[in-house]
């Protein structure tokens, strides 16, 4: 065995190289369909001030949307903006092909915002030392397709 050592401090291209590494490992062995490589999907709630008030940032890969943050300011909460966030996102990614997404949230943040929209929990880590929990939720999206008669 050669001799290598562990380092604790690793620089920027250290980091995009391991990652660079593990995603072209990634790719051999579960190659996904060309068209569904880390799009992203970027959704911005705003007044015609362009005031930034929510949002929904995630990536659709391997025909599944990954929700990565929504986002919405307190002022703005309980009015049925994130509840619209979602369904625009869901509209966007159907038409992707997608059919499912998913994501996490901490007890502190939305897990019954997403259970009332739909969402199902999968798992949940409740390791934490200040007795907070991560939910890891999922949707599985209807695709419905209409078939013409000839």
């Amino acid at each position: 065995m050669e001799d290598l050592i562990i380092s604790k401090k690793m620089t920027n291209a250290e980091e995009k190289y391991i990652r660079k590494q593990l995603n072209e490992y990634n790719m051999s062995v579960a190659p996904p369909n060309q068209e569904y490589i880390n799009k992203k999907l970027a959704l911005v709630l705003k007044d015609e001030n362009n005031s930034v008030y929510g949002g929904l940032i995630g990536k659709i890969y391997r025909a599944c949307l990954f929700i990565d943050i929504l986002w919405i300011a307190e002022s703005k909460r309980g009015l049925g903006y994130g509840k619209n966030l979602l369904e625009e996102g869901e509209q966007i990614v159907k038409k992707e092909g997608c059919t499912f997404i998913h994501l996490d949230t901490f007890s502190f943040q939305a897990p019954d915002f997403y259970r009332e929209n739909g969402y199902e929990i999968y798992g949940v880590l409740d390791l934490y030392s200040d007795g907070v929990k991560r939910f890891y939720l999922k949707k599985e999206l209807k695709i419905f397709v209409y078939l013409k008669k000839e």
